[in-house]
């Protein structure tokens, strides 16, 4: 018997100790640092002042985002061992509030026709689903709404494990008391940045001034006051979320095109956009008769703020472009290399609100040199007569510092203008892809419209030539017909080998990107003419035909 009671003492005694474990609440960072990545995610650091007792006790940061990936959290300079990470983030709404209400008490305030009198009638909520809210009270069953009358709920209590706002917590066994500064770091989906250019060439089209912005985005419901916010350039190496990986889009290693991966990249970020969509405040996710229509007045207000604007693709606020205005010139990204990547920091702090697209400037130069061609690119083992002739329209420009330009570019839209006399003139746009510092750029803007190109290529008797000669020989022709009032120069690609080409031309280029180049200058108001020939050994016949 006294060892029973020994037992039950003890008991008590552990209950005791855990109902006196100390919770420390962190309602908010001291200083948080943004680093956002093109893949849809951030890493999010923060530092945060908590005075600590001496026993066990709960460290609980408040005001985290709710898309953490709460594997990726680490907590340093604690100054004790940790025991345990939670991350809770049911969110206090109506409808969860509810769910965790079933079988609990509430009060109904219903508002009584021609007295105005509110009446208070006790309830049990007997059921939340999708086809309405049952109450219990001492006259029956009855359903939220459908009395007719004006009415609403008022809870008891709210349960524990709802929160209004995402919350991370630590267990840390006892140490030394006082304050520390703890540094939390963790990964957060539901951020996105792209960059995108604006080059302005002069009238003679052999100098631009280039002016690049960062478009950066932030979908979740989180906001940051003050914070430092850079982003990341580069390509890194991401496993499947399925593989308990980051990425969004799969494993980083299965796309061999940075044009499919920035595809994968779009779709996901509009089906992340859509699901971290705030659900508007008055409706509810339960029909029957709880769900009521939004008055009038508060439509408009929604609306107002709501409203948005296209900017570089992305949806944007109008404060968004005021920062673009009052950036321009003045406000400038600083660039950091970051091992294999490339940092661009926002020279201040900055606030960076929930659902909120922000611009600023990364990189300036003026009068950089480039040179306006034609291309065409022509294969002539597949395609003899080809239906588009119409060559495209290119600006060129060296990545180096002679050129005055020698910095890394970000993969992004550029789009071009031309100024004429005293009017600007949109050229077109062209995608670009990570150019490194040294590298060429080339950029198809537009298809010229007096610009055309004629091409005979006739085919051989295929099996004569079989039985003659084991090759295939093609005689090319190319007409290039030029209607501008000036001469042009024009590319013409073919991707063969060059022992495998006679040519009557002394403009034989180069090879650029694996193809011959034959560099022509057009005559104004005149024609060029190409004669080239093709010989290339066929693939040995089967004796068996």
């Amino acid at each position: 018997m006294r060892g029973k009671s020994l037992l039950v003492l003890l008991l008590l005694a552990g209950a005791t100790v855990r109902a006196q474990q100390i919770e420390v609440v962190s309602p908010q960072p001291d200083n948080v640092s943004v680093t956002i990545y093109r893949d849809l995610f951030a890493l999010v650091t923060e530092t945060r002042t908590v005075d600590l007792p001496e026993g066990p006790v709960t460290v609980s940061f408040e005001g985290v985002v709710e898309t953490l990936l709460p594997a990726s959290a680490v907590a340093t300079d604690i100054g004790r061992p940790l025991a345990e990470r939670n991350f809770d983030y049911d969110a206090l709404t109506p409808n969860n509030l509810l769910a965790r209400s079933i079988g609990k008490g509430v009060t109904i305030m219903r508002t009584l026709p021609g007295s105005g009198k509110v009446a208070q009638v006790r309830a049990t909520v007997v059921a939340a689903n999708d086809a309405g809210i049952t109450l219990r009270t001492d006259q029956g069953n009855e359903v939220l709404h459908c009395s007719g009358l004006p009415e609403h709920l008022t809870f008891d209590e709210i349960p524990g494990d709802l929160h209004a706002r995402p919350k991370l917590s630590i267990q840390l066994a006892a140490g030394q008391p006082g304050k520390r500064t703890i540094r939390l770091s963790y990964l957060a989906r539901g951020f996105a940045w792209k960059a995108a250019y604006v080059a302005h060439l002069n009238n003679t089209g052999n100098r631009m001034d280039l002016t690049a912005w960062i478009t950066l985005q932030n979908l979740t419901q989180a906001s940051f006051r003050g914070a430092q916010v850079q982003v990341v350039a580069g390509k890194l190496h991401l496993l499947a979320e399925e593989n308990r990986g980051t990425s969004l889009t799969g494993d980083s290693d299965d796309y061999y095109d940075e044009s499919s991966m920035d595809e994968a990249r779009e779709e996901a970020r509009q089906r992340l956009a859509s699901e971290l969509e705030p659900k508007d405040p008055t409706l509810q996710l339960f029909s029957g008769c709880y769900a009521l229509p939004i008055p009038p007045e508060r439509e408009d207000r929604h609306f107002e703020e709501m409203r948005e604007i296209i900017v570089t693709g992305f949806r944007a606020s109008a404060a968004a472009m005021e920062m673009k205005r009052d950036a321009m010139g003045i406000v400038q990204a600083v660039r950091e290399e970051l091992g294999d990547y490339q940092l661009y920091r926002l020279p201040l702090p900055t606030d960076l609100n929930a659902r909120q697209t922000k611009q600023a400037v990364f990189l300036v130069k003026p009068r950089v040199k480039v040179e306006r061609f034609y291309r065409f690119d022509y294969d002539v083992r597949w395609d003899r007569s080809p239906e588009r002739t119409t060559p495209e329209s290119m600006i060129t420009f060296e990545n180096r510092k002679a050129s005055g330009l020698g910095e890394p570019l970000p993969a992004g839209l550029v789009r071009a203008f031309e100024i004429h006399g005293d009017r600007e003139v949109f050229l077109g746009e062209a995608s670009m892809r990570d150019k490194p510092v040294n590298l060429p750029v080339e950029l198809g803007v537009s298809k010229a419209m007096d610009l055309g190109l004629e091409i005979d290529a006739p085919s051989p008797e295929v099996e004569e030539v079989r039985e003659l000669k084991l090759q295939d020989r093609v005689d090319v022709e190319v007409r290039a017909f030029n209607g501008k009032s000036k001469p042009v120069t024009l590319e013409f690609r073919q991707p063969i080998e060059d022992d495998s080409v006679t040519s009557n031309s002394t403009d034989l280029f180069r090879r650029k990107d694996g193809k011959l180049v034959w560099r022509l200058r057009v005559p104004a108001n005149g024609t060029y003419v190409l004669n080239y020939r093709v010989d290339w050994p066929l693939p040995p016949m089967d004796p068996s035909n």
